[in-house]
């Protein structure tokens, strides 16, 4: 019973890292957070609560701040500034690649010489990473994560 409780927490971590764009991850989030309620309500110990009081903190804050992605993404700045360079030289990786802890479908730069790493190339709007500033994304958003002040997380419609 004390998995079944903290199982949500981990499925919520995995799913920041796939990465979900931020209205999937709320969604995702939503959704195991009420698969916890049910082994939280019937826990009989401390340890049971515990665990169901620590597996709805680990959900709200991946909700709200998307910290795996953030912390991957820190992990794997480095990698993510080389492949940018060598986007940019005309130089495209063969894809799919992984890049740190992501694995990128495609690379390019943009029309607007933005480079952009996609893990996701869905003709009705990509995801994935763009290097560009956080002022006037130039770009038809669904949703956006500023990763930093160089690399942008983004959805297109």
């Amino acid at each position: 019973m004390l998995i079944a409780t903290a199982a949500p927490a981990f499925l919520a971590v995995l799913a920041s890292l796939w990465p979900l764009e931020r209205i999937a991850l709320v969604l995702t989030c939503t959704l195991l957070g009420l698969c916890t309620f049910v082994p939280f309500l019937f826990g009989r110990s401390r340890r049971h609560w515990f665990a169901g009081v620590t597996t709805i903190a680990v959900l709200l804050s991946v909700a709200t701040s998307n910290w795996p992605l953030r912390a991957a993404y820190a992990l794997s700045r480095s990698s993510f500034d080389r492949v940018a360079s060598e986007v940019r030289a005309g130089e495209l990786p063969k894809t799919p690649c992984s890049i740190g802890f992501f694995r990128i479908r495609k690379a390019e730069v943009h029309h607007n010489g933005i480079v952009c790493l996609w893990t996701n190339d869905d003709p009705s709007g990509p995801t994935g990473f763009v290097e560009t500033g956080t002022d006037d994304l130039p770009f038809n958003l669904w949703s956006h994560v500023s990763l930093d002040n160089s690399w942008q997380f983004i959805s297109e419609d």
